[in-house]
This record gives structure tokens, sequence and C-alpha cells, in this order.
């Protein structure tokens, strides 16, 4: 019974704005070569920061950080890749909601700002570590 319900569900976020707009931006993405390629040199250039940071090369991390600011705003810019990345989070978004009012209503709700961390210690989303959000006070 819980798995139809879970059926029903997903029947029911396909036909939100949120899923269509993402299936037509993956199309789109898909038949443009140029987006794909933008998109795995950014994955590349990731990959290398990753190995930078981690190496602890200050001076590289901070040169790295700016090329990969600029290709971010490359991405956004070109309309293939900023659409699917903005349909990308919309759907995320939703979904993320989704779960959030579910973890809610079974009373399984943390106090957590949104981003997978939490925040009993102080931290925030603004507080940047090396997963993406707040030093790792989870």
């Amino acid at each position: 019974m819980i798995f139809d319900k879970v059926d029903e569900l997903s029947a029911l976020i396909e036909e939100t704005k949120q899923y269509t707009d993402y299936l037509d931006a993956e199309v789109e993405l898909e038949n443009d070569g140029r987006g794909i390629d933008m998109i795995n040199a950014f994955s590349d250039l990731q990959q290398e920061y990753i190995k930078t940071y981690n190496e602890g090369k200050q001076d590289e991390i901070l040169a790295m950080e700016n090329v990969l600011e600029s290709r971010h705003k490359e991405l956004m810019d070109y309309a293939s890749t900023g659409n699917y990345i903005r349909a990308k989070q919309a759907l995320d978004d939703l979904l993320q909601q989704i779960n959030n009012k579910l973890m809610e209503n079974l009373g399984l709700a943390s106090s957590q700002d949104g981003c997978g961390c939490s925040c009993e210690d102080g931290c925030s989303c603004e507080d940047v570590c090396d997963e993406g959000c707040c030093g790792g006070c989870d």
C-alpha cells in the first residue's frame, strides 16, 4: 500500500512545472554538443580543484576558484546549460521540500537550515567548508 502511494506521488510530481521544465531542459542539453562539452569541462575542472585543494596548494586554489567562478558564469549564461542547471535546481528544491514535509509529518525533522547542515552548534550555510556547507557540524 505504501508503495502505491509513492507511485501516486511520483505521478503528481511528473505533472509539475518543475519536472516538465527539467525534462525539456535535459532534451535541449542532450542535443547541444557545445553545452555538453562545457559541462564536462566544468566537471573536470571541479575534480582538478578538489585534488588541488586536498594537496593544500593555497595559491593554486585561489586561482582555480576564480576560474571555476568564471566557467560557472559561462554555463549559466549559455542557453542550454543555464536552462538545465536552473531547471535541475528547481526540481531538486521541490523534491527537498517534499522530503522535508514528509520528515516533518513523521516527527523526524531536525533543526536544519536547508543545506543538510545541523545548525544546533551555531553554523549556517554561509559558513563554507569542504562539503560546501557549514564546516561539518552535523
